[in-house]
């Protein structure tokens, strides 16, 4: 459902979904769009004065991302001299005729060798796919780092996913001994990625963001806040409401 709210005399559209949630879940995306999750008992006219409640943090979410409109990495094709970033670090795209899809890194460069290097399908199928076998490494090793430490709490080594995500970094499936990473993730400088990490096997002790849950990803990452602050400028969402 598509309403309006107006907050502090500006109009705020939001995409409003009726889901099986025990929060009113509210999102700002970095595309500027507002998207509201809400139980069905939940009355529409009881989510705008939520939003009318949370209307410093929408309106400073809003003017965040229309700030660094500019700044944001736009869509790529992978095309010659493009810039990508792996782990927070920019590489630039250079291509290579070759007889199959292959990716991998050189130096300050991102070589892809294809077939045909003006097809920009391919581009992107041999690019994406280097990435996410890359965060699907990456976040597997941390997990075993991290596992280790919360091992002695009953925390199972996860089967580890990747799949192209955009409205979250990560999410935990604790019955099913299961966490799965955005792929845009491996973008993030490294730091980051091991916050996500930690962020969802505390869910394996604490299926909430509770107090608890924050206290136990203090105890395995004490300055999980920082990196937190640094992931935001890939993406501005707020935790369910309590």
């Amino acid at each position: 459902m598509r309403r309006t709210v107006l907050l502090a005399g500006r109009e705020v559209p939001y995409e409003l979904t009726w889901k099986q949630v025990k929060n009113i879940n509210l999102r700002v995306h970095a595309d500027g769009r507002v998207t509201v999750s809400a139980g069905p008992w939940v009355a529409p006219e009881a989510v705008d004065d939520l939003l009318r409640r949370r209307a410093d943090f929408l309106l400073r979410a809003l003017d965040h991302f229309a700030a660094q409109a500019d700044r944001r990495p736009k869509e790529t094709t992978y095309d010659a001299e493009e810039r990508v970033y792996l782990l927070g670090k920019p590489y630039t795209v250079a291509l290579r005729p070759g007889p199959r899809g292959q990716a991998a890194l050189d130096g300050d460069h991102l070589i892809l060798t294809l077939p045909d290097p003006a097809d920009p399908q391919r581009r992107v199928k041999t690019a994406q796919a280097f990435l996410r076998q890359t965060c699907l490494e990456v976040t597997t090793r941390l997990c075993r780092q991290y596992q280790a430490q919360l091992a002695p709490l009953g925390v199972p080594m996860p089967e580890v996913r990747v799949r192209s995500m955009t409205a979250r970094w990560g999410s935990c499936a604790p019955t099913k001994r299961r966490v799965t990473f955005a792929r845009q993730l491996v973008e993030a400088p490294l730091a980051c990625v091991a916050y996500v990490v930690c962020h969802e096997l505390v869910h394996f002790l604490h299926p909430n963001h509770s107090p608890a849950f924050y206290a136990s990803l203090a105890e395995l990452l004490p300055d999980w806040k920082a990196r937190r602050e640094v992931l935001n400028s890939y993406s501005y969402r707020q935790d369910p409401s309590p």
